[in-house]
This record gives C-alpha cells, sequence and structure tokens, in this order.
C-alpha cells in the first residue's frame, strides 16, 4: 500500500493512530488531552459515509470484525 491509499483519519481533535484497515473501512484510536494529567480515548470505525464511535477496544474491535461477514 502507497502512501496515496493510506486512510485518512476521521475529523476530530486529538491524535489519531490506525489501528486496523481494511479495503471498506478503517479502526482508529482517537485520544483527546482535556489536561496535563487526562486524556480520554474513543475507537472509531470509519466506513464512509458512516462512522461509529465506542468507549471500549473490545466493542470496537468485534464490531469491526463482524463487518467482514457483510
Amino acid at each position: 500500500m502507497d502512501a496515496r491509499s493510506q486512510p485518512q483519519p476521521p475529523r476530530g481533535e486529538g491524535t489519531w493512530t490506525l489501528l486496523q484497515s481494511r479495503a471498506d473501512r478503517s479502526f482508529w484510536q482517537q485520544t483527546r488531552t482535556l489536561t496535563p494529567e487526562r486524556s480520554v480515548t474513543w475507537f472509531v470505525i470509519s466506513r464512509p459515509p458512516e462512522q461509529l464511535s465506542y468507549d471500549s477496544f473490545d466493542e470496537a474491535e468485534a464490531m469491526f470484525r463482524a463487518m467482514d461477514e457483510d
């Protein structure tokens, strides 16, 4: 995969880390720093035009894998 075909992070503040990708979707971790001592992390599945957000890595990963069956 060349740089032009790399998935682009969803819109939103914070640091985005690509965890997994498939041809039709990508799985991201979003971390937002609220204060120097506190940050919040969400897990996001981007499958344009939809974007699904989860509080739990396990729940998000299970959904990402279940999409293989679509």
